[in-house]
């Protein structure tokens, strides 16, 4: 069962609450001096400059990676390496361009054999649509 408060019951808890808010202003009021104690110490410490003047100085550029020099030796040194690759691919193409020809040469004797005079392009024929047309 709760029982209700009184007027001494009301009166004290008043009196506390006026205590709690007397003790948080001192607080708050101490804090305040501590930090204008802080900041004038602070000030203190600061050493103000005049300069002629303030603008900051040009920055330094990066130097280039390569010179001049470095610069055509490398190019001349990647457009070696592409033309000893070409030469490598030609190499390994070759036997192939052979082999090539050598196939022309045996698929014109035989069509020569078999009376044409050479290859006819065959017919284009349409395959049947096998796709469903009701599909969703």
């Amino acid at each position: 069962m709760v029982t209700p408060w009184t007027d001494e019951d009301r009166r004290e808890l008043a009196e506390l609450c006026r205590v709690h808010d007397r003790m948080m202003a001192e607080h708050a009021a101490s804090e305040r001096q501590e930090a204008l104690v802080q900041k004038s110490d602070a000030e203190e410490e600061l050493v103000f400059k005049v300069i002629e003047d303030a603008t900051p100085p040009a920055p330094v550029p990066e130097p280039e990676p390569f010179d001049e020099v470095q610069l055509d030796v490398l190019a001349r040194v990647i457009a070696m390496e592409q033309d000893h690759e070409h030469e490598e691919r030609e190499k390994a193409i070759a036997p192939l361009k052979t082999e090539i020809a050598e196939l022309r040469g045996q698929v014109s004797a035989l069509l020569t054999l078999l009376g044409q005079k050479e290859f006819k392009s065959a017919d284009v024929i349409d395959l049947p649509d096998w796709r469903k047309r009701d599909v969703a």
